[in-house]
């Protein structure tokens, strides 16, 4: 008999684009430490949702209006303000590379506005609290490899590689 191939579903996303490909992530591994051997690398796709307010302000201040992107981790529900608005691309990939989003996008878009005031109260820009409305949003993935590797004492351990900055964090030891 013979086995069936297992089929998986593509889907089309819109992604960070990559300044590491898998190759850039090997050398720079290796660079670290000559301890280890590579084993294998995944490219994982981790969710964010891109939500863009506008920042009204009345009066005098109304100079000081604008629009902000706010990225929350569809993960964690962590949020943050985004410095610019990206550099995209879209992709083909496996379904099954998609970290799912588990954070409620309904609640995501009503929270980001916390994320607005408390960078306005931070900068100390004014006393005054404009009015915050929401623009859209979009859902997005930005890249990883998961990699996984052997020490000298044949142990198994993984690293995290983000495949747009190209850090990397030890997952467990």
């Amino acid at each position: 008999m013979t086995e069936a191939k297992k089929e998986t579903k593509k889907v089309e996303i819109k992604c960070i684009r990559n300044g590491f490909k898998m190759e850039d992530a090997f050398e720079r591994l290796y660079k670290r430490s000559k301890h280890f051997t590579i084993e294998k690398m995944d490219l994982l796709f981790y969710p964010y949702l891109v939500i863009e307010y506008e920042v009204k302000y009345r009066g005098k201040l109304e100079r000081l209006s604008e629009n902000v992107l706010v990225l929350c981790d569809m993960w964690r529900g962590q949020y943050s303000m985004a410095t610019t608005a990206g550099d995209f691309t879209k992709v083909e990939v496996d379904e099954s590379s998609l970290i799912p989003a588990r954070y409620d996008k309904a609640r995501a878009i009503e929270e980001g506005p916390r994320t607005v005031y408390g960078e306005i109260q931070a900068k100390k820009k004014v006393l005054n609290i404009p009015d915050i409305e929401y623009i859209y949003d979009e859902l997005i993935y930005k890249p990883f490899y998961i990699v996984e590797c052997l020490n000298d004492d044949k142990e198994t351990f993984h690293i995290l590689f983000d495949a747009v900055k190209g850090d990397f964090s030890l997952l467990n030891a």
